[in-house]
């Protein structure tokens, strides 16, 4: 596969190295001199420097033939802008950016970008999977809608202990699909009571995992 990367600071030159040691024919763009200097010297002509914002640049890149234009910058703007134009200027079939704020992700998928890395949940996630009581765990990202599927655990001095899901206060964007108790799975309703070690699944946005977090594992 040919893939164009735009972007050789850190990120990008670790991932250009690790396409390639699998075989993918790779093109890196970097605008900054340093940079540029830096990954020619380490990966020689797959360097070119150059601005990925520029059409003339993602052209010389060929990003016409590449199946995959991937924008790690470190900026989330420019990101989204080669991943734009190499859209709908250059007929690109696939893009992928790297986003440093969160609360851009949903902006980006609503303009086009076909995958976009979130480094904060990459750091979440991977500190879940290091952390296996953690009350909270991602478990699915439903990108479209810019929601998440989420797993809680109730802990044993949770307030939530004891009380009906009717006499639970949720969020307006969130909503319980399925409650795990002693018994096995169940569909939520109204007079299901929670106990300490009951897991929750919950559909729910960003903003809100925060409360739903001080919701059911708050103490009593």
């Amino acid at each position: 596969m040919y893939i164009v990367v735009v972007g050789c600071g850190r990120i990008g030159s670790h991932l250009a190295k690790a396409l390639m040691a699998v075989g993918h024919e790779v093109t890196i763009i970097e605008n900054n001199l340093s940079n540029f200097q830096i990954g020619a010297r380490d990966m020689g002509s797959v360097v070119m420097q150059g601005d990925g914002t520029s059409i003339a640049s993602l052209e010389e890149a060929g990003v016409a033939r590449a199946e995959l234009i991937i924008a790690v910058t470190g900026s989330d703007e420019s990101n989204l802008a080669v991943c734009q134009m190499a859209k709908s200027a250059l007929k690109a079939p696939r893009t992928m950016a790297l986003i440093k704020n969160p609360g851009h992700e949903g902006l980006f998928r609503s303009l086009g970008v076909d995958h976009v890395i979130n480094r904060t949940r990459l750091v979440l996630s991977t500190i879940e999977e290091e952390v296996p009581d953690a009350p909270l765990v991602h478990l699915l990202n439903i990108p479209h809608h810019s929601m998440d599927l989420i797993s809680l655990s109730i802990p044993n001095d949770s307030a939530a202990i004891d009380k009906s899901l009717a006499e639970i206060d949720m969020p307006p964007n969130s909503f319980i699909t399925l409650v795990v108790n002693k018994n096995g799975p169940s569909l939520p309703h109204d007079d299901l009571v929670l106990s300490a070690g009951d897991d929750i699944v919950l559909v729910t946005v960003q903003d809100e995992e925060q409360i739903l977090l001080d919701t059911f594992t708050g103490a009593q």
